[in-house]
């Protein structure tokens, strides 16, 4: 199959996919027209009815997974041996800095969920977790099963890792790791699931969530002033390990604390605190706050190097940009193509490298590479959006059929 051909089926399922999905959608529209929406056992939490979906949130979502898509792409190709190009700072800290966008945006929309479910009586510590099983773990074990059984016998996808990494195939040892959501464990170990490296942060989100449930509802009051505690002892001890001993970057406890970014997805949960509670210091975030946001953030990564560095300063850029958004004091309109690739942001993170694979399986990496970042974006917005309607919202919408209390849960806590 020519590159051409892959493009033009490619983009006739997802047309027909999209015109599906629209009809859909227009026929609900006219049956609520006519007809009253009767009433479920389980009462609707008002932000799930009046309040729409942030698009300038989901645009964000599209940016951070970019970020990572354009990072990997040249990762993938040091794996092969064709360009050294991500050892450059900016390049080996992009789709990681991309990542901590998602644990600040995750922490802060699942607090909001959470929080607007319980004030409104919605809430269930079983709908939470059904809700997480429903959104996540589809596409999760699909990705796991298609980087075991499936992808390794296909001619054009054939992964080269280097000798200084370990082929998770070959140590079968690890795939526990991956059935039980601990992907990021042989990752620190340099251990490398060929097309399912992304998942490491699914994981490191999987265990935090397993306890946060708890701890935002218990918590009450005091909730705002444990997280920043928990914040600020977590950075602490951080800063301690990594410039106070001076320890490589490739040391475990180094390794650790850069995978286990729970300072970053605590921010986010303490920013969902102060929205829900109206503080002021959530509530004052300006066009002024925003702009000195985004040159911080020009300005970090022109001070990162491969040594020395640390996304916390980047977690707080990024709540900024969170709140100024969420407070909706903004005109601002994100691009609808930007919102979009935010909307299928965890298919596109989860399915990303074997684009990128395929294309460089081809050569397009030896022709410019602003070719080859292009067909790897477009091809990942095809694949990712294929996914999204074909497995994310179909496992969405009967897990909301089957446990109407997870209804919207999985959409509002949307986290890669």
């Amino acid at each position: 199959m020519s590159c051409g051909d892959f493009f033009e089926i490619s983009f006739y399922i997802v047309y027909l996919l999209h015109q599906q999905t629209l009809s859909k959608v227009l026929m609900l529209k006219k049956k609520m027209k006519t007809k009253a929406v009767k009433m479920t056992s389980y009462p609707i939490a008002p932000t799930e009815t009046t309040v729409k979906k942030n698009l300038n949130l989901e645009a964000f979502r599209g940016i951070m997974a970019l970020m990572v898509l354009i990072s990997h792409v040249e990762l993938v190709r040091m794996y092969f041996g064709r360009s050294y190009d991500y050892m450059y700072p900016v390049m080996f800290h992009l789709g990681r800095v991309g990542v901590t966008g998602f644990f600040v945006l995750s922490g802060y929309l699942i607090t909001m969920s959470i929080l607007n479910r319980k004030e409104s009586n919605n809430w269930s510590i079983r709908g939470f977790y059904i809700g997480r099983i429903f959104r996540i773990w589809p596409l999760y074990f699909l990705i796991i099963f298609l980087a075991i059984v499936v992808l390794p016998n296909v001619s054009q996808l054939q992964f080269i890792l280097p000798n200084y990494v370990t082929d998770a195939r070959v140590a079968t040892g690890n795939y526990w790791h991956y059935i039980f959501f601990m992907p990021q464990t042989p990752l620190i170990n340099n251990v490398v699931l060929p097309f399912a490296e992304p998942t490491w942060s699914i994981g490191v989100e999987e265990i935090f969530y397993l306890i946060i449930p708890w701890v935002i509802v218990t918590a009450n009051k005091k909730l705002q002033n444990g997280l920043i505690v928990f914040i600020v002892l977590f950075v602490i001890a951080k800063y301690t390990v990594l410039y106070g001993y001076q320890l490589p970057n490739t040391s475990m406890p180094a390794k650790l604390l850069t995978y286990y970014r729970y300072d970053c997805i605590a921010l986010g949960v303490l920013l969902g605190v102060l929205h829900f509670n109206k503080k002021k210091l959530f509530t004052a975030i300006n066009g002024l706050h925003l702009t000195l946001s985004v040159v911080a953030i020009f300005i970090l990564f022109k001070n990162l190097t491969i040594e020395r560095y640390d996304y916390f300063p980047f977690g707080i850029c990024f709540a900024v940009i969170i709140a100024y958004f969420a407070n909706k004091n903004t005109s601002f309109k994100s691009p609808r193509w930007l919102v979009y690739i935010g909307t299928i942001s965890y298919s596109l993170y989860l399915t990303h490298e074997i684009v990128i694979v395929y294309f460089i399986n081809l050569g397009f990496d030896r022709k410019p590479m602003i070719l080859m970042y292009i067909l790897c974006i477009i091809g990942a917005i095809i694949l990712a959006s294929a996914l999204y309607f074909l497995i994310e919202k179909p496992f969405m919408k009967f897990g909301a059929s089957k446990f109407p209390h997870t209804r919207k849960l999985s959409t509002e806590t949307n986290s890669n």
